[in-house]
C-alpha cells in the first residue's frame, strides 16, 4: 500500500492514539464521529490479534448458559457501530450468524431449563432440536441452536479503517518508543506531535508500557487453522469445545486454542494436535488444513477490559483488555471511553476503569 506521508510540521492536535488494532480502530473512530483532531501511530509490522481472531459475535457462555456479560447493553451499540462503520468504509463488516452447539448425552435438558431460567429466548431457541442432521457432522444428541449471532470481519475493518485514516492525514506507520514522549502538565510531545492526550491501544505489547506497569494483564495466546472441508456443506457455525466456522467455498476456520504461557506467537505443533483432536470429534468427513495462525490475545487479570487515564498523569490513557471477546466489546467501551474523554460524562464503568489497579489497599 502506497501509504500518504502525514504532514509533520509542528502539529498541535487533541488525541494521539498509539495501535490500530481493534480498540485503537475503534476508539478512532468514534473521535473522528466527534468531529475531534487525532492521529493514530502504528507500526507496520506489528503483530495484531485482531488479524487472527474470528470476530466471533457470541451472547451466550455456553459452559454455563448464561449471557455474556453485559450483552443486552452491548448488541445495540455494536451493531450500531458496526452499520456506521460499513457505510463509512463502503465494505460489510458485521455478519449474521447461527451457531449451533452440539450436546452432550444428558445437555438436553440443561438446555432447556437454563435458557428458560437465564431469559435467553431473545438469542437462543429454548428447545434443543433432537432431530438435527447433517452430513459430515456428529451430533447423536442434537443441538441447541443461538440465532442471535454475528461475526466481525476484522481484518477487513482494520485494513479499511487505516486506509481511511491515510486519507484524512491522520496515520503514521511507525513504530512509537515511549522513551521519545516528552511530558508536561496537560499535554505531551512526540516527535513533532503536540497532543492534550495520548492514548495507547497496543494489545499484548502494553505489559511493556512503563506507564501502565501497575495494571494486571494476563495475556492469552490462540491458535487458529485454516481448513478445506469439500465433503462438509453447511452454512451455521458448529460448536463442541471448539468452533467450526464456514466462510464459503469450502472454507473454514476452527479454533481456539488457550494457553496463558508460551514463548512467542509462532503457530506450535501441541496447539495443532489439540485442534485436530477436537475437530475429529465433530467433523466426519475429510478435510485438509491450508493455514495456522496465531495470535497473543490482549487479557487482563480479572477478564475485563481496562480503559481510562493515569491517576497521576491524565495525559496519558491506555484502552486495552478486549480479550476473547473484542469484536462484541470494543465498540461499546471506546464509545464509553469517548464519553469520557471529550467530557460527555465523568464516569467509566468501575469493572473495566483503570483506576482499579490504583486503588490504596
Amino acid at each position: 500500500m502506497n501509504e500518504k506521508e502525514l504532514n509533520l510540521s509542528l502539529r498541535d492536535i487533541e488525541y494521539l492514539i498509539v495501535g490500530q488494532g481493534l480498540a485503537g480502530t475503534m476508539l478512532a473512530f468514534e473521535l473522528h464521529r466527534r468531529g475531534k483532531d487525532f492521529v493514530v501511530v502504528d507500526s507496520p509490522s506489528g503483530e495484531k490479534a485482531s488479524r487472527i481472531a474470528a470476530g466471533i459475535i457470541n451472547p451466550v457462555v455456553f459452559r454455563r448458559l448464561t449471557k455474556s456479560w453485559l450483552v443486552d447493553d452491548l448488541f445495540p451499540v455494536l451493531k450500531e457501530t458496526y452499520r456506521e462503520l460499513e457505510k463509512l468504509l463502503s465494505c460489510q463488516l458485521l455478519h449474521p450468524l447461527k451457531i449451533d452447539k452440539i450436546l452432550g448425552k444428558e445437555e438436553g435438558s440443561f438446555w432447556l431449563t437454563k435458557s428458560i431460567e437465564n431469559n435467553l429466548e431473545s438469542y437462543i431457541h429454548s428447545e434443543p432440536d433432537t432431530t438435527f442432521h447433517k452430513d459430515g457432522i456428529e451430533a447423536p444428541y442434537g443441538i441447541g441452536k443461538v440465532f442471535n449471532a454475528f461475526r466481525a470481519d476484522l481484518p477487513l475493518l482494520i485494513d479499511r479503517f487505516r486506509e481511511f485514516l491515510i486519507q484524512e492525514n491522520r496515520f503514521i506507520g511507525e513504530k512509537l518508543d515511549t522513551n521519545d514522549i516528552i511530558r508536561e502538565t496537560g499535554k505531551v510531545q512526540w516527535k513533532n506531535i503536540t497532543a492534550q492526550k495520548i492514548i495507547f491501544c497496543q494489545g499484548f505489547r502494553a505489559s511493556d508500557n512503563p506507564f501502565f506497569q501497575s495494571v494486571k494483564f494476563k495475556h492469552t495466546k490462540g491458535q487458529v487453522l485454516d481448513l478445506e472441508i469439500p465433503g462438509l456443506n453447511i452454512t451455521d457455525m458448529v460448536n463442541k469445545g471448539m468452533f467450526v466456522l464456514p466462510l464459503g467455498e469450502n472454507r473454514f476456520r476452527a479454533g481456539a486454542t488457550y494457553r496463558w504461557e508460551f514463548p512467542d506467537t509462532i503457530p506450535d505443533h501441541e496447539a495443532t494436535a489439540e485442534l485436530t483432536e477436537k475437530m475429529d470429534k465433530i467433523v466426519k468427513v475429510p478435510y485438509s488444513i491450508t493455514g495456522k495462525r496465531a495470535g497473543i490475545r490482549p487479557t487482563t487479570h480479572d477478564r475485563r477490559p481496562v480503559l481510562g487515564l493515569h491517576p497521576d498523569t491524565p495525559e496519558i490513557g491506555i484502552f486495552n483488555g478486549l480479550g476473547s471477546k473484542g469484536a462484541m466489546l470494543a465498540p461499546y467501551f471506546a464509545r464509553e471511553f469517548a464519553h469520557f474523554l471529550c467530557g460527555e460524562s465523568d464516569t467509566i464503568h468501575p469493572e473495566v476503569n483503570l483506576l482499579r489497579y490504583y486503588r490504596k489497599k
